[in-house]
């Protein structure tokens, strides 16, 4: 058996897991459908590593890999959040859940043509986020207004198509990462706990989304500021 086999069997069982949550969301059984979104997210994350270790990485699994993520990070997301929620909204709720699946192709789609361009961060905010946020959201049991729900599923899928730049802890970041930021977050995942154990993960995972567009925010600021002070003293001379 190729080598390759492995590593690309290992990106197919994040499909194998997205397919399932979709069949599980129709039948209504969603805390089983949350957990094969995270069990999908496993699969994403060790693919690469495997096919790094067995030196078997190469365009073809990259290609399988954004065809999976779709499935499980996206279609499967969105079908979990409507069925879950949004479809007491009818059409409304309908649209940003379908969305998500189209946002998450874009999102994909424009990380593989730039991923040699973009390095220290993710443009965008990662497709398996929004999966791991959504499936943590249900598997807390909280459930916020159904109006509120959409809007933020709405918001995610804008996130992913967005230029925010969010950290890919992969090491050194190309950013300089903000402590109060930082700190602003960690404060809201300690209210979040306090108030509501369960929903640890998504405080979490809201955390990191809110992060980024601080972070992205302050950085920007800080370049404009030193454009206008260049300018000004370009200006003195």
């Amino acid at each position: 058996m190729k080598k390759s086999w492995i590593a690309n069997g290992v990106t197919a069982a994040n499909a194998l897991f997205g397919g399932l949550s979709i069949m599980c969301s129709i039948n209504g059984e969603f805390y089983l459908a949350a957990t094969f979104i995270l069990l999908a997210t496993v699969a994403d994350a060790l693919d690469g590593r495997v096919a790094r270790a067995l030196k078997t990485a190469g365009p073809f699994g990259v290609e399988l890999d954004s065809l999976c993520d779709n499935i499980s990070f996206g279609i499967a997301a969105g079908a979990l959040i409507y069925s879950y929620q949004l479809q007491s909204l009818g059409t409304y709720g309908l649209i940003p859940c379908a969305l998500l699946g189209a946002f998450c192709s874009f999102r994909l789609a424009r990380f593989n043509v730039m991923v040699s361009d973009v390095h220290g961060y993710f443009q965008g905010l990662p497709c398996p986020t929004v999966g791991v946020l959504i499936s943590s959201y249900i598997l807390s049991g909280v459930k916020i207004w159904d109006w509120l729900a959409l809007i933020c599923v709405l918001g995610l899928g804008i996130l992913m198509v967005s230029e925010v730049h969010y950290p890919d802890n992969k090491g050194a970041s190309a950013d300089q990462l903000h402590l109060p930021a930082l700190l602003g977050c960690l404060l809201f995942v300690i209210i979040c706990i306090f108030l509501q154990p369960s929903t640890w993960a998504a405080a979490i995972c809201v955390a990191y989304v809110i992060f980024g567009m601080i972070n992205t925010w302050l950085n920007r600021r800080k370049k404009k500021m030193r454009r206008a002070r260049k300018m000004r003293k370009g200006m003195d001379l």
